[in-house]
């Protein structure tokens, strides 16, 4: 529940989608539940199902932020059809391609993706030059790139749409808007990627290979409901004072311990994945 708490306050204050979050402590978690004996998750898929989880627990943020966004007439509806169906083709194939890739270069691709998140959040780095939209076809393989990489590392795309968005002349809180709204697609079609695959290639193991715990009826493929709704129910209570929070706290002063965050989190990774 820590972890929901956390992430919705992260995100109230920053913007900054859950899977950032959710994803590293949620593995650290893992480990430590692990070292105990206590944990039911495989090994091998503990970062799938951190991810996967991650995924699941953005539907309900993201439903919340379209209905804020609505509220403020602020969603663009026209881009956000436009950009949809590569979104969505993406994300489940992201997902797909995750449960093909195992755990250590899943943890070195994440802990890179979030060592480019910290390095751009300290050094502040946005696009200056605008230019026009690409074309159809352009368009269509960026946002399956976006959805792709997004699934593949649990997150709302939001540190991707908002940059690309806002290069093509859209305006910054608008292209929040947007990018909150696309967030819903991305995290239900990478969620269908992982159940997909998961029902392609059952997650567990026989019941005695666990430890006599009975796992099943605690996953819904690769997404582990305990984790899920633990993190929803205190998330979208605590988003709200990390709303508040915005507006008294420097931004810039937070993006920078945010970012320092996030570096930590990646050098964890890189141990827990044998690079360092």
């Amino acid at each position: 529940m820590s972890i929901g708490a956390f992430t919705g306050i992260a995100a109230g204050l920053l913007g900054i989608g859950g899977g950032l979050i959710i994803v590293p402590f949620s593995l650290i978690v893992f480990e430590m539940l692990a070292v105990n004996n206590s944990i039911i998750i495989p090994h091998e898929h503990q970062a799938h199902v951190a991810i996967a989880t991650s995924l699941a627990t953005i539907i309900f943020t993201a439903l919340s932020a379209i209905y804020s966004q609505q509220k403020k007439k602020a969603i663009v509806w026209s881009l956000f059809w436009l950009l949809l169906p590569g979104l969505f083709l993406g994300a489940f194939g992201g997902a797909w391609i995750a449960t093909y890739i195992s755990r250590t270069p899943l943890l070195i691709v994440f802990a890179s993706f979030i060592l480019l998140v910290s390095l751009k959040m300290w050094f502040g780095w946005s696009p200056h030059a605008r230019r026009p939209f690409p074309g159809w076809l352009g368009m269509n393989a960026v946002t399956m790139a976006i959805g792709s990489i997004s699934s593949l590392v649990g997150i709302g795309g939001g540190t991707m749409s908002v940059p690309f968005l806002n290069r093509g002349e859209i305006t910054i809180q608008k292209a929040v808007a947007i990018s909150s709204a696309l967030g819903l697609p991305i995290a239900l079609s990478g969620s269908l990627g992982f159940f997909w695959s998961s029902m392609q290639h059952p997650l567990f193991q026989p019941i005695e290979q666990l430890g006599n715990v009975t796992t099943l009826p605690l996953f819904i493929g690769y997404i582990y409901l305990p984790a899920f709704f633990s993190i929803i129910s205190v998330s979208m209570l605590t988003a709200r004072y990390g709303v508040h929070l915005s507006h008294i706290l420097s931004k810039q002063m937070l993006s920078k311990v945010f970012s320092l965050l996030l570096l930590v989190l990646a050098i964890k990774l890189y141990f827990s994945s044998g690079v360092l």
